[in-house]
């Protein structure tokens, strides 16, 4: 039986080295570009652990005992599922685990973004003292309406979290919650024109597809509060970045939290980076020693089911095959 697990994304050492220490005994685990561990490749794998990066047909057709492959994340996204299908393999991820953490980043990029604090860290470490300057326009979270697009498990983790913030929640879903999880997460079904329009921060948590690609446009930007800001923590190709400089340049927005970008790494001169009112972190939502141990846990236990023919959990294509 083949049991090599090749992660193919290029891991840090110091998260190489939590993979190593949390995978079992009976997985094989190498790497495509190690920094430490062992070194592997795409024609022994029979399982691929994937982060964000692309794995298409090209890649699949490399792996010819490849039965498995595994996001160590909660997106997939990067992965052709309809080559996958074709190709009867199993896709499936790691839904939910890096929610909690994903949650906690976008409220802090909300109370970042409001209350300025990269920028007046900055300033500080410059020798400059600030105390009142921005009095007059930074703002607090109480009181204020939060929209949230997306309730699965990301965007609900926001909502709990908010308890207790003395906000108003709304959210906007192609799928509405049912009646007693609204009523527990204090939390008012909208259509998408009333959130923008109403909502002090649009905080996004929706999955990247045909129908959300570019969904934050200029349309929707131009309903928003002046005072308002956008929290991306979803994907970069949801929002219009032209569209969204635009509202920012001109004033329709007050600020942004960005996490997530149209294009991974982001350009150096996007001028996004070179906006007082937008706080800008590098696609790292998720990434946590607590969120990593977690996924992890999932992804090996996941690759220990296929190899003694178990069903698989978060299977987003295909199914278990128990003549592995």
């Amino acid at each position: 039986m083949n049991n090599t697990a090749v992660y193919i994304a290029k891991p840090s050492p110091g998260m190489e080295q939590v993979m190593i220490d949390l995978c079992p005994p009976e997985i094989d685990l190498k790497f495509l570009h190690p920094t430490n561990g062992k070194q592997g490749t795409l024609e022994e794998a029979s399982v691929l652990l994937v982060n964000s990066v692309k794995v298409t047909a090209e890649v699949m057709d490399q792996a010819p005992n490849l039965r498995l492959i595994q996001t160590c994340s909660a997106g997939f996204n990067n992965i052709d599922l309809e080559a996958a299908k074709a190709r009867n393999l199993i896709v499936a991820n790691c839904a939910g685990e890096n929610g909690t953490t994903t949650a906690e980043m976008a409220i802090a990029l909300m109370l970042a973004t409001y209350r300025r604090l990269c920028q007046v860290n900055n300033l500080m470490k410059k020798g400059e003292w600030h105390q009142f300057t921005w009095r007059h326009d930074s703002y607090e979270l109480r009181g204020k309406t939060v929209g949230i697009i997306g309730a699965g498990f990301c965007g609900r983790a926001v909502m709990q979290r908010l308890a207790g913030w003395e906000v108003n929640i709304i959210y906007s879903d192609p799928y509405r919650m049912p009646v007693d999880v609204e009523e527990r997460l204090h939390a008012t079904y909208v259509d998408m024109e009333t959130l923008f329009r109403e909502a002090d921060i649009v905080s996004l948590h929706c999955p990247l597809n045909d129908s959300t690609r570019g969904l934050v446009n200029k349309k929707y930007l131009s309903l928003m509060k002046k005072t308002a800001i956008i929290v991306n923590e979803a994907r970069g190709a949801v929002v219009n970045e032209a569209d969204l400089i635009e509202a920012l340049q001109n004033g329709t927005i007050w600020g942004a939290g960005l996490d997530c970008w149209e294009t991974e790494p982001v350009d150096v001169s996007n001028p996004l980076l070179h906006m007082e009112k937008v706080v800008t972190t590098s696609h790292l939502g998720g990434s946590t020693y607590d969120a990593l141990r977690r996924m992890m846990e999932t992804a090996y236990g996941n690759v220990c089911n296929l190899y003694e023919g178990k069903p698989l959990k978060n299977v987003i294509v295909g199914s278990c095959c128990n003549d592995f």
